[in-house]
Formats: C-alpha cells, sequence, structure tokens
C-alpha cells in the first residue's frame, strides 16, 4: 500500500511542476516535460552526492504542499484563470500524444530483464549500486572500477523508476525509466499537433518511437547511453532555433528566461550522461554561437534603416543579447567540471580515460599496427553497410548516404523558404562539418583507444561502432530536421507558388506536416528493432535469465553466497582472488552485476608462484575491504597463512582486510 501511495505522490509531483511551468511560462506540457526532466536529473544528482535519493520523497511531498499553499493564498481570479489553463494545457494534442506515448512505453518495456553486455559491465550494475545504497558509492567502492567516471545523469532516472519499487528491485522499471527519458526530449516535436485524431496522434507517437531506429538499434535493447545524448543533443538543436526567433523586441521575459533556461538544462545534463557528452556540448554550444549570430545579423540589418545607434549603445544591445548564450553555454562546465571533481576525490577512473589521458601525455603507445585495415573496415562500413542491421522493405541508408541525405534535405528546406535562407545555410555548413568531424574522430578512436578491438577489423563489427558511437549525430540531426519541418511546413505551404495546396482537403492541410514525418520514418525505419524493443522481447526474455544463470559457475556462486554477510547497503570492496588457471572475464563481468551493490576487484593469480609480499601489493592495489579466494589445489596458506590473524587461512571464506600502511592483516568474517 506504501508504495502505490509513493507512486501516487510522484506522479502528482510531477502533474503539479509540469502544468505549473506550462502555465507560468505560457508553453504547451509537450515543451515543459523535457525541462522537468533535466531538473529532476540535477536534483537526484545533488541528492545522490549526499547519499540521500530517497528524499525525492520529501522533495515531492514539499512541492505538492508549496503548491496547495499557493493556490489556497490566491485570490479567486488566480485560481480561475490557473484552472482554465491547466484545462486547456492537459486537453491539446500535444500533451494527450505526449502523455499516451510515456503510459504506452513504460507499460510496454517494464518487462525488460538486462542481458547487454555494456549493461552488464556497468550500466545495469551501477544503477542497482544506487538503489541499493541510496546514492553514490564511497571512496573506492563504485561497482564498476574499470568504468568509475561514466557519468550519472540516465542513471538517476532509471533509480527513479526502481524507486517506485522500494522493496524489490525490478530491472524492468529501469528500462521503462530509459526509454520514457529518451522519449521525452522528443515531445517538443508533437507541439505542432493540431487537431485530436486518435490514429494520427498514435501514428506520430509510433514514428517517434521509431525514428532512431533509421540509424541506431542498440538503444532498442539496452540502456545504450549513446541514444540517450542523441536525444538530449537532438533537442537542444532544435531549441537552439528557438533562440534565434528570441529577442526582446519580438519575446517576453518570460519567454527568453524559458528558452535560454531550457538550453542550460540541456547542456547540463549532456555532459552527465557519457564522458563523451562534452565533446557533443561542445558541438552544440558552437552551433548556438552560429545560428545566433546569424539571426542578430538578420534582425541589425531590419532595423538599419529604421535607426541609427551611436556606437556604445551598439555595444550595450550586444552585450544584452550575448550575455544569456554566454550563461547557457557556462551550464555544462558547472555540472560536468562538479563531477570530474566527485571523482577525482572518490577515485573513480575508467580504463578508456586513462588510456586516452596516456596517449596524450606519453609515448607508452604508438598508432595501431592495423591502421590500415582499420582504415579498409571503415571505409567499406561508412559506404556499403545499413546504419541499422536488419533489412526494410524500402530504404536501408548507409552512414554516407545519411550524410548525404541530410544535406540535401537542408538545401531543400531553405531552398522552399521552410527556414530562412541564412538559417538554412547555417544548419548546412554545421551538419556538414560536425558529421565529419565526428566521423573523422569515431576512426581515429579506432587506431588509438580502441586499436585492440580487433572485432572492428571487419566492416560488419565496425558499423556497429559506427552506428552506435554516431548515433548523436545521426538521431539528433534527425530530431533537428523533423522540428525544423514540422514549424516550417506552414510557412511553405504560405509561399507555394501553386494553388493546388490551398485546395487540399482540411485533413490532410491540417496533418500533412506529420503525415510527411510519419512517411519519412516508414520508409527508412528498422521495423524489427522498434518492435522488439516494445513487444518482441518478450519472447527471449527467459531464454535471456537462463543464459545469464549460465554464467555463474559454482565458484562464482560460492562466492556471492559468502559476501551475503556484507549485506545490499554496504558501500564497499572484495578482492576476489581467481586461480589463474584460465581467464574468466566474461563470468567476473556476470559474477559483479549479481554482487552489486558490493564492489568486487578480480585477481587471476597461481598461487604457487605467488610470495606473500607481491599479494599484500596485490591487495593494497586494490583498494579493498575484503579478500576472498576461491577454493584451488594451490597451496594458499603458504601464500596467506603469514598474513591471516589467528588461524590457517581457508579459501572459500570472506576475510576483512586490516591495513595500517605497513602490514596487513586478514580477520574471518563470522558465518
Amino acid at each position: 500500500m506504501m508504495d502505490i501511495l509513493i507512486m501516487l505522490m510522484h506522479i502528482c509531483a510531477v502533474l503539479t511542476c509540469v502544468l505549473w511551468i506550462a502555465y507560468y511560462y505560457k508553453v504547451s506540457v509537450a515543451e515543459t516535460m523535457p525541462v522537468f526532466v533535466c531538473g529532476l536529473v540535477l536534483v537526484l544528482y545533488i541528492l545522490a552526492a549526499f547519499r540521500h535519493l530517497s528524499w525525492i520523497d520529501i522533495v515531492a511531498a514539499a512541492v505538492i504542499a508549496l503548491f496547495l499553499l499557493r493556490i489556497m493564498t490566491g485570490t479567486q481570479q488566480e485560481k480561475s484563470k490557473f484552472a482554465k489553463a491547466c484545462l486547456e494545457n492537459m486537453t491539446q494534442p500535444s500533451t494527450i500524444a505526449a502523455i499516451f506515448t510515456v503510459v504506452a512505453v513504460i507499460t510496454l518495456t517494464s518487462g525488460k530483464v538486462v542481458s547487454w553486455w555494456d549493461d552488464i559491465n556497468f550500466w545495469a550494475s551501477d544503477v542497482k549500486s544506487l538503489y541499493f545504497l541510496d546514492g553514490f558509492a564511497g571512496r573506492y567502492a563504485n561497482v564498476s572500477p574499470e568504468f568509475g567516471d561514466y557519468p550519472p545523469g540516465a542513471q538517476l532516472i532509471k533509480w527513479w523508476f526502481l524507486h517506485m519499487s522500494p522493496h524489490v528491485f525490478r530491472e524492468g522499471l529501469a528500462f521503462a525509466g530509459y526509454h520514457t527519458m529518451n522519449m521525452v526530449f522528443l515531445f517538443p516535436l508533437f507541439r505542432k499537433l493540431k487537431g485530436r485524431n486518435i490514429p494520427v496522434i498514435f501514428l506520430t507517437a509510433t514514428a517517434l518511437w521509431m525514428l532512431p531506429s533509421i540509424a541506431e538499434v542498440y538503444g532498442y535493447g539496452g540502456f545504450c547511453a549513446d541514444l540517450t545524448m542523441a536525444c538530449i543533443y537532438g533537442g537542444f538543436l532544435l531549441a537552439v532555433t528557438e533562440l534565434g526567433e528570441c529577442s526582446r523586441e519580438c519575446c517576453d521575459r518570460r519567454t527568453r528566461i524559458f528558452r535560454y533556461g531550457k538550453c542550460a538544462l540541456y547542456l547540463s545534463v549532456l555532459v552527465l550522461i557519457k564522458s563523451i557528452g562534452f565533446v557533443w556540448a561542445l558541438f552544440g554550444i558552437v552551433f548556438m554561437m552560429l545560428y545566433l549570430r546569424g539571426s542578430n545579423e538578420m534582425k541589425e540589418r531590419e532595423t538599419a534603416g529604421i535607426h541609427e545607434e551611436v556606437s556604445e549603445n551598439r555595444r550595450h544591445v550586444q552585450i544584452r543579447r550575448w550575455l544569456p548564450a554566454a550563461v547557457t553555454a557556462a551550464a555544462p562546465v558547472l555540472t560536468g567540471g562538479s563531477w570530474l571533481l566527485f571523482c577525482l576525490i572518490m577515485r573513480r577512473v575508467t580504463k578508456t580515460t586513462a588510456t586516452a589521458v596516456k596517449y596524450m601525455t606519453t609515448d607508452e603507445y604508438g598508432i595501431s599496427g592495423y591502421t590500415r585495415e582499420f582504415a579498409q573496415a571503415f571505409a567499406r562500413a561508412f559506404v556499403g553497410l545499413p546504419l541499422h542491421k536488419d533489412k526494410t522493405a524500402a530504404i536501408d541508408m548507409t552512414p554516407l548516404s545519411f550524410y548525404l541525405c541530410i544535406c540535401l534535405i537542408v538545401i531543400i528546406f531553405y531552398k522552399t523558404r521552410i527556414m530562412p535562407r541564412e538559417k538554412g545555410k547555417t544548419v548546412l555548413y554545421f551538419t556538414i562539418v560536425s558529421g565529419a568531424l565526428f566521423y573523422m574522430v569515431i576512426f581515429v578512436a579506432h587506431i588509438t583507444i580502441f586499436a585492440t578491438e580487433t572485432q572492428y577489423l571487419e566492416a560488419a563489427g565496425m558499423i556497429s561502432s559506427i552506428e552506435r558511437y554516431g548515433a548523436p549525430f545521426t538521431v539528433g540531426t534527425l530530431i533537428l530536421l523533423a522540428g525544423i519541418w514540422l514549424e516550417g511546413a506552414d510557412r511553405f505551404v504560405a509561399h507555394a507558388d501553386v494553388q493546388e495546396w490551398q485546395r487540399i482537403g482540411g485533413f490532410v492541410s491540417r496533418y500533412g506536416a506529420y503525415l510527411c514525418l510519419i512517411l519519412f520514418v516508414a520508409l527508412t525505419a528498422g521495423y524489427q528493432v522498434g518492435y522488439d524493443g516494445l513487444v518482441g522481447y518478450r519472447d527471449d526474455t527467459q531464454a535471456k535469465l537462463e543464459e545469464r544463470a549460465g554464467m555463474l559457475g559454482s565458484d562464482e556462486r560460492m562466492f556471492l553466497e559468502a559476501i551475503q554477510a556484507l549485506g545490499t547497503d554496504s558501500s564497499t570492496r572484495v578482492c576476489y582472488i581467481r586461480r589463474g588457471d584460465a581467464p574468466r572475464w566474461v563470468n567476473n563481468s556476470y559474477a559483479a552485476y549479481e554482487a552489486s551493490p558490493v564492489s568486487v576487484v578480480f585477481k587471476s593469480v597461481n598461487l604457487n608462484d605467488a610470495p606473500t609480499d607481491f599479494m599484500m601489493q596485490e591487495i593494497r592495489a586494490s583498494h579493498a575491504a575484503y579478500l576472498y579466494a576461491e577454493e584451488t589445489d594451490q597451496d594458499a596458506g603458504a601464500v596467506f597463512d603469514r598474513i591471516t590473524d589467528d588461524d590457517a587461512f581457508t579459501c572459500g571464506v570472506l576475510y576483512h582486510i586490516e591495513d595500517n600502511g605497513t602490514d596487513i592483516k586478514l580477520t574471518k568474517m563470522s558465518q
């Protein structure tokens, strides 16, 4: 019963925030949803740093209480005005479409189970740690030591959904949160919907769900952070086009605050999704500055003949125009910098970051010896393989054809006056350059940081990498172009030279822009992956659970049983000594996921050749509070008896590590 009350309280808090923001800033509910999600991420981020994520219940209750107090103390006229605005906002087609999408996505995806390799390695194990620890792990206690500095933005929304079941960890709720977060940043595309035609609303919602599948597939089966970055990045680019229309002459103060605030929130959260998010934030800031520069030049030309400004006044005008953009650009520095500082304090680092730093600061690594093979695989994949793996009935776009297609679409947009010519050129040049730069970054990463990933030497493996890591460019650009089309379609009709557009029936003229979007998605999307992400995954759920169980052998099960003594609210680390007879890194990852929130560092050691002093160094380097050595025929006593307190060392038993900086003592945990 309490769980239901908590869920209802959060739903009420969400509606309260969303409706109040929509009322105060005079925008649609569909536009306020991504703003609310960004704000929620930042609030949870602060709570998680202090290990009090569950205090979000207090925040939700406070929001509702403050809202009720505001309503009760308001005048009757204010109450009536607010009630009328809420009724109008809740009955807008865009709101109906957004709510329908949220309910459908949560309902249909909440039965998923973790199966993707990257989820097992980090995304799922980390959110499981958040769930049980009520926040970020302590120093040297993050559950994925090799991925320690991966940012927590998307993880926090997954936690919020998991929190709706506070007593049972349900993986499906994390998936519901992940997919909802991705979709929310597409909701501004609903805002031009007119009328309440249910089939059109349903088809539009379906098209938005399928839109990323044109160029990305991993986000439909796992917690792919690149897709989340893509949705936020695309939403930001679209929001920038609104800034181009916003000035002191045509927008009131609240509108300007909302639009710039939205961009700042998008960037702040973008850098908290994945480490590479700062690159996309930088691209976004460059786009914002270029787009606003073009908009300001247009406004100056329009007003040049009306009045002449003195030089000093002109300088003040320029400052007023650029100051909000500068503040917006500074927002991700604050959030991204705070996370890096937290990682430094908590000693969280990832092997990829460490490798990249070594590449830039030392000559320890060189360019891959397979550079030519990587280049050939990249070229074959870029030119000849479709971005999504399943064939569609119509168009399968390769990275190159997609790149050329979006350039052609932008040219058509400004040639047909869907967007002004100057702004169209800005979008075109930015798209060409940013796409080329990032594809170059992907290739350079393969011959440096990913040089040992030999699966990318084949085009079939390389296209997966291009598809996944290029998602912010491909999917983000699709969102931008879809938004420009939906916003500018009316302008196209108004400026059309032919009169046939004016004679088209009411239904087509009202929904024509959305029907074109639906048709484009239908011709290019990956149907199978989109279907599997919502419905088809159920056919394989049991098989995936059995496969996961099969990854845990008797050694791993004994270990998991031994660490149960630590409980599920313990932010600590265990050094797990494994026999060095065979590599078991796959089993290690599955065992680490099951062990979460306990952090595990695996050491494969041949104890017959391991002196005690060497093992003391290995134990100390693991920064673990506990030690576990699995059963072995090797002479473990010869290695550990000297540092075991009171008794001979026993394999298969959990020991507490006491380290005074000079000596290490192992004390057996009571069973």
